[in-house]
């Protein structure tokens, strides 16, 4: 295609494909395929963009191998992953935590705020985004209407929040991390390393942020969030639907811990990410097959599995890989970037968090990971600029989804997962619905752009601190 700007077809394709994929209207028939069979428009519209790039040329069949032989196994690890999640909520873990949370609350509305805060950052630490915000947004809002909560907005925003934030601490922890630390060479022990202080520094300036928050909200101090403000105490739900632990519960820990220190094996031995993703898939379905009272059967687990991750995956690393190629990437851009980053630590680290955190609300997180992995990975900078610009890209790559739901696919689940389980709750309790006030897409942007910004300020200051004391012990 040499008549055509081929990067610039590439990211128009992206940000058409995110266009269509976040767009809330769907046509009947694609409501009784999301319905009927849990497909939805990230499965087959970046298929049809694929399609489109390969017959006019955009794509070539190279760059579609390469993107195959690459990076197959991370799109096989994540999958993975989401087995192992869906047998760990299936087994009432999940519930089972966030119930003995409601219990040990006091009925205090603001203390149960900060503890599912906490649970959601935990569990995120060692699993990942997508999986938190899928197994407890509908815990969390059956919650809600169980214990009298009627406006559900702060309590489902800071679990947003916190799901996207801690997420940064492990390789496993987003997509985005396993597909970055790939390009720079990065096992899971040197990512720990590097990453597990920044997640830190971040869990800790939301954690602060919501606080403030809650305390201003009571004293009835910020006009501008006035439609956050909660009732001061919750009821007790009758029971916790999963009181103690069930034989499943242990099993599905130590099946999920098991095959994190695979990944932390494998990754450090440079092995492909296979050796990990196909035994965890294998080992996952055989135990639930055999195990029997899971709250989803077998063949409703199979129904429920994360499938369209593969054609939305897939796609945007091939469209990455051949942006990569362009002459744009390699004689405009990564120049530019050599010089403008180029002994100026404070560029670094703001572009770093701020580019990389407003790109994904362009792109969606996972085409922006693959994007700026293969940007990052062609520049020439020093030992210290290397590190921080990494963590920085980190950092921007995990707490810009908070800021809307084109961030990634995690807003996307949240919302549907909301919307799903305020129809189960109606279905129960007929015309409580209409009482419950839940978060909508401004309210995301808004909340989402105040801790984005505070974060992110936050954690800058933390890396201009780290590069210095860098530069001073080391040369």
């Amino acid at each position: 295609m040499n008549e055509l700007p081929v990067a610039k077809v590439i990211l128009l394709l992206n940000l058409f494909c995110v266009f269509l994929i976040v767009k809330r209207h769907r046509f009947d028939w694609e409501l009784y395929l999301r319905n009927s069979f849990g497909i939805d428009r990230h499965w087959w519209i970046p298929v049809i963009a694929l399609g489109f790039a390969v017959f006019f040329s955009v794509v070539s069949f190279s760059s579609i191998q390469t993107a195959f032989v690459e990076k197959f196994e991370i799109i096989a690890l994540i999958f993975s992953f989401g087995v192992m999640a869906e047998g760990l909520r299936s087994s009432g873990f999940f519930r089972h935590l966030a119930y003995r949370i409601v219990e040990r609350g006091n009925r205090d509305t603001g203390k149960l705020i900060i503890s599912m805060f906490v649970l959601t950052s935990s569990i995120t630490f060692f699993t990942s985004n997508d999986i938190v915000v899928y197994v407890l947004t509908p815990i969390i809002v059956s919650i809600c209407f169980h214990a009298g909560i009627k406006n559900t907005k702060l309590i489902l925003l800071s679990q947003f929040i916190a799901a996207n934030t801690v997420s940064m601490g492990m390789l496993i922890g987003s997509p985005t991390n396993l597909i970055l630390a790939e390009s720079v060479g990065l096992d899971f022990f040197s990512y720990l390393f590097l990453m597990a202080l920044p997640a830190l520094v971040a869990f800790g300036a939301s954690f602060l942020l919501l606080k403030i928050t809650i305390r201003l909200l009571k004293n009835e101090k910020l006009p501008f969030f006035s439609d956050l403000e909660f009732g001061d105490s919750y009821s007790m739900p009758d029971e916790n639907p999963v009181p103690e632990f069930r034989p499943q519960m242990p099993d599905w820990v130590l099946i999920f811990g098991f095959f994190v220190g695979l990944v932390a094996v494998v990754t450090l031995m440079d092995y492909s990410l296979l050796w990990c993703a196909a035994p965890a898939t294998a080992v996952s379905l055989v135990y639930w097959h055999f195990s029997g009272n899971h709250e989803t059967g077998f063949r409703g687990l199979l129904g429920r599995l994360p499938y369209g991750i593969f054609f939305f995956g897939m796609t945007f690393f091939i469209f990455a890989e051949q942006f990569s190629r362009t002459g744009f990437v390699n004689t405009e851009l990564v120049p530019f970037l050599q010089n403008f980053f180029h002994n100026n630590t404070l560029k670094t680290v703001f572009t770093g968090i701020f580019g990389s955190g407003v790109m994904v609300n362009m792109f969606l997180d996972l085409p922006s990971a693959a994007i700026i992995s293969q940007v990052v990975s062609k520049l020439e900078l020093g030992f210290v600029a290397e590190k921080i610009l990494t963590q920085a890209s980190l950092i921007g790559l995990n707490i810009g989804t908070y800021v809307t739901s084109i961030g990634a696919l995690a807003g996307l689940i949240w919302f549907d997962e909301i919307r799903a389980q305020r129809e189960l709750e109606e279905g129960d309790s007929p015309g409580l619905n209409t009482e419950m006030i839940f978060p909508d897409r401004v309210d995301l942007l808004r909340y989402g752009v105040l801790h984005f910004l505070f974060t992110g300020v936050i954690a800058a200051v933390f890396l201009l601190i780290e590069a210095g004391l860098i530069k001073l012990f080391f040369g």
